[in-house]
């Protein structure tokens, strides 16, 4: 495994964010694949790096693999560093360090985005494509196609209490003690609010090139946000058929159902076919 560099990435940054990418799974120094991920709203590493230390178990009949994460702006080791560009500006960041600083596609990879993270993949995607990186396949989950995007409801306008309980309402997935304690929620907002307001004022390019490789589009059965018909519309924006699957679980079902994600980022990726 690589030692990420100690260089922050300053091009075009419009505000103090020196983004940086954490490695989650270091213990895998002969990786068969990369996996890149990008969280849900409000998210951040160490949730992440908590899950996939839940599922090691599982994982470890997997190849052995590497996942890379950002560290968002307003929380963990950037909790006082602010953002206030576009999400384009943000996946012209990600996408340089990921390129620059820690090579990425010198081994096959997967790029993976969770609900407002699918959005940031797809365009730090299309950029790695851009660049001439190809990653073996991007996995959009939780989330509609940019197309479906309405931008009628600005909750990142609404004052802390109130936005956390329409999240809560409209995603589900809230933990109580966010919900109910004035401190972990002056903790928690800021990032939550930053990733809203990134999503909701984000327009997608006017006619953006279909994407050249493989997508998997993943809903839960029980999402009361997405359903089937919001995550078919990928079709349009890549050109082979996008492989459609449904897991049980609500809109955060990806962090319960890390194996099987994984599982479908690779399903056929000849480096994992000895995993049998």
């Amino acid at each position: 495994m690589r030692t990420p560099s100690k260089q922050v990435c300053k091009m075009n940054n419009p505000s103090d964010y020196q983004p940086r990418f954490r490695s989650i799974r270091a213990d895998a120094r002969d990786a068969a694949f990369r996996c890149v991920w990008f969280h849900h709203a409000g998210g951040a590493s160490n949730t992440l790096a908590f899950r996939f230390r839940q599922a090691e178990a599982a994982l470890r009949a997997m190849p052995a693999f590497e996942v890379l994460t950002p560290i968002p702006p307003l929380r963990e080791d950037a909790g006082d560093e602010d953002f206030d560009g576009t999400l384009h500006e943000l996946a012209d960041l990600y996408t340089a360090v990921l390129s620059e600083e820690h090579s990425i596609g010198a081994e096959p990879f997967v790029v993976v985005g969770h609900s407002y993270g699918t959005v940031l993949a797809y365009e730090v995607t299309s950029r790695l494509i851009a660049r001439g990186i190809r990653p073996h396949r991007l996995v959009v989950m939780s989330f509609p196609a940019p197309d479906r995007l309405t931008h009628q409801t600005q909750l990142h306008t609404l004052d802390d209490r109130a936005l956390v309980q329409q999240v809560d309402e409209l995603f589900g997935g809230m933990p109580a003690d966010i919900l109910n304690d004035a401190a972990s929620l002056k903790f928690f907002v800021p990032g939550l609010r930053l990733d809203l307001g990134l999503l909701e004022r984000y327009r997608p390019d006017g006619d953006p090139p279909a994407l050249p490789i493989a997508v998997t589009a993943m809903v839960g059965t029980d999402d009361r946000a997405v359903d089937l018909a919001d995550v078919q519309r990928w079709n349009l924006f890549v050109e082979p058929p996008v492989r459609m699957q449904t897991l049980p679980g609500d809109h955060f079902f990806p962090l319960t159902r890390l194996p099987e994600v994984i599982d479908a980022a690779v399903w056929d990726l000849p480096a994992t076919r000895s995993a049998g």
